[in-house]
């Protein structure tokens, strides 16, 4: 799989500078007394690979000052991802990352000296993407540099709401930050508002995504399945409303036909039609014709014929819209109905402040809450206290959204009366006009001196508008059947589509299944290794199948300091599967930001970061970030050592003033 290393990392502003050595060796070691700016480095880092580091917002009640005064300041990160190098450079507050591709040429100029490098920035191919996903199909900074790794881009599905997992997330098993109490595997959210994101599933499906070996197809998967579910969802509602549309134009049971008895029905009813105008063509031949009254009363006859076919499509029309003027009036009193729930809800939770985070989530009673605890007594960090309740603010807003949706419902309504009161006054209008015409017809029959059997005729005229007024009638249900067959072959093929994408989920899930206990059993073996190695009064160390984190000694309680080691061989761990196994996606990078906290001894630290050297046996690439205080490493990784900060004397701090 690929692989990630930082090859170097400049910062340039107006006001402050800064540029690395090259970070040539597999474990690159920066020593710095606290303050000098070792984890600024680290956020640097971390910022130009697209995440978001909270002391640079100007905004942010904890600011970085040096960083947030600067001018036109951003950060340049060289670096190779699977073999192939790019400058990544992003400018501090800014949403896009620029990516350029380069290469370095080797002169050697003679036999004794070093080759000469230099730097070929290949600007034609340089892209510019964005970090954060504005748009659900956004190509962004994060899809890129995953796709560079090799490692899917996958959705997931959290409650009802679905969200992509970015390089970001994944660097909360790469990037170690420094935390003062490390009781969490994971580093710690980009900021407190993406609580809602730090959940279970996502946790699971980072390690998953680094470790597992089918997950990407997996998580695909799910993805399509409950794409196609939701398909399946919408034809099948479009094939229940389209049949109850279809039951109330048939009028009857006799007229649920298919298509194939439709259309014969059709030719037999036209056949029909065709024998009645010959029996009228022979009943106006066989007798004797008035040159000016006969013209007249075809004429009259013919639009008596198209006006009463406009009526019938008029009176059919209005049907539709009386049963659409139904419909849009039960939607508006459900909607009323809503409002006036919203209404009290907001009115109650005002007068009465029901809901509050301490609010019993079954009785609503006032609960006593200890701060750190959940209302059900389990100690919870504060800041991560998580409510499953609205606000006042919150209910006004979604009482906002209904009221709109009332005004737009009652427009459809008052758009549906109008136009039925203009479809009842052209029926009126056509009504009028057939008496009209029948009255024009009878008068201009009268004119005949010859004895003509008006009886014969209108009976023919009758049964010619009942047979075209039924054929017209079938090619409605036709076209109506037509779309019913069209709609249930539609849903019959979205369902064996969901189906088919349910057995090949649950097929894929198996194969994960089985590739994860193998992984998390070949991860135990190596983990309980190096925190037994490490950690004193330790007699076993695994990780558990169902969420992947740490049990030591199956449970036991450990003091905070065992939460280093904890931690730091948890990291290292992940990058030993990584070496050990080449299916395995993640990236064969570290960054491990100042382990020493929570009280360990010397000693165990140094032990701890001695274990990282073991990564050089399995002789591949590799690279490890270490920062860490004065003197707090193995003396056998001091020429790995490329940043040295002793002091906070301008001339050892990390950044220093342009000049």
């Amino acid at each position: 799989m690929g692989y990630l290393r930082i090859n170097k990392v400049v910062y340039s502003g107006q006001k402050y500078h800064f540029e690395s050595q090259e970070f040539n060796k597999n474990i690159v070691v920066i020593e710095g007394d606290n303050g000098t700016g070792k984890s600024t480095l680290f956020n640097l880092i971390y910022y130009g690979l697209g995440g978001e580091v909270q002391s640079f917002d100007k905004s942010s009640d904890v600011k970085h000052l040096q960083i947030t005064s600067d001018l036109d300041n951003y950060v340049d990160l060289f670096v190779t991802i699977s073999r192939n190098s790019f400058v990544l450079r992003r400018y501090i507050g800014d949403n896009d990352i620029t990516i350029t591709p380069y290469t370095i040429e080797l002169k050697k100029l003679n036999d004794k000296a070093e080759p000469e490098k230099t730097l070929n920035l290949d600007t034609e191919n340089t892209l510019n993407l964005k970090v954060n996903r504005n748009v659900k199909n956004d190509h962004i900074f994060s899809d890129w540099i995953l796709d560079q790794l090799g490692i899917a881009v996958v959705e997931l599905f959290h409650g009802y709401s679905n969200f992509k997992v970015n390089f970001n997330n994944l660097l909360r098993l790469i990037y170690h930050d420094q935390q003062p109490d490390p009781e969490n595997i994971y580093k710690k959210l980009d900021n407190k508002s993406a609580l809602v994101a730090d959940s279970e599933v996502l946790r699971k499906a980072i390690f998953e995504l680094l470790i597992g070996k089918s997950y990407s197809d997996y998580y695909d998967a799910i993805v399509n399945e409950k794409r196609l579910a939701k398909e399946k969802s919408i034809a099948k509602s479009l094939v229940d409303e389209y049949s109850l549309i279809a039951d109330k134009m048939r009028k009857s049971d006799e007229l649920k036909k298919n298509t194939s008895f439709l259309n014969a029905e059709i030719k037999n009813q036209e056949a029909r039609l065709e024998k009645l105008h010959a029996a009228r063509l022979a009943f106006k031949n066989n007798r004797s014709k008035d040159s000016t009254i006969a013209p007249a009363i075809e004429a009259t006859k013919s639009q008596i014929i198209t006006n009463e076919l406009s009526l019938s499509s008029r009176k059919e029309k209005l049907i539709s819209l009386l049963n659409e003027r139904q419909d849009l009036e039960s939607i508006l009193t459900e909607t009323q109905r809503e409002i006036s729930q919203i209404q009290k809800v907001i009115f109650s939770h005002d007068q009465l402040n029901l809901f509050t985070a301490d609010t019993c989530p079954y009785c609503l009673g006032k609960v006593e809450r200890a701060e750190g605890h959940c209302v059900c007594g389990s100690p919870v960090e504060e800041e991560r206290y998580e409510r499953f309740f609205y606000t006042s603010q919150e209910y006004k807003e979604i009482l906002r959204a209904k009221i709109k949706t009332l005004k737009t419902i009652k427009l459809a309504y008052d758009g549906c009366n109008e136009e039925i009161t203009e479809v009842k006054k052209s029926i009126s209008v056509l009504e009028n006009k057939i008496q009209e015409l029948r009255s024009q017809l009878e008068a201009n029959l009268n004119k005949i001196d010859q004895k003509v059997d008006i009886e014969s005729l209108n009976d023919i005229d009758d049964r010619i508008l009942d047979v075209r007024e039924e054929i017209n009638n079938l090619y409605q249900l036709l076209e109506i059947e037509t779309k019913l067959k069209s709609l249930q072959d539609d849903y019959d093929a979205k369902r064996d589509s969901a189906k088919k994408a349910e057995l090949y989920r649950k097929g894929l899930e198996v194969k994960a299944q089985l590739d994860i206990t193998d992984k998390v059993k070949e991860f135990s073996n190596i983990y309980n290794r190096l925190v037994v190695d490490t950690l004193p009064e330790c007699r076993s160390a695994r990780i558990k199948l169902e969420d992947y984190l740490p049990s030591i000694n199956e449970g036991e309680y450990r003091e905070a300091s065992s939460r280093v080691s904890i931690r730091l061989m948890y990291y290292l761990t992940l990058m030993h599967l990584s070496l050990k196994n080449d299916d395995v996606s993640f990236p064969k990078f570290l960054m491990i930001d100042t382990p020493e906290t929570a009280g360990i001894e010397l000693k165990n630290l140094i032990n701890c970061i001695s274990k990282f050297e073991e990564l050089d046996e399995y002789g591949k690439d590799y690279q490890v970030i270490l920062a860490t205080g004065l003197g707090k490493y193995p003396e056998s990784l001091k020429d790995n050592r490329v940043l040295f900060m002793p002091s906070k004397q301008k001339q050892h701090m990390l950044l220093r003033e342009v000049n």
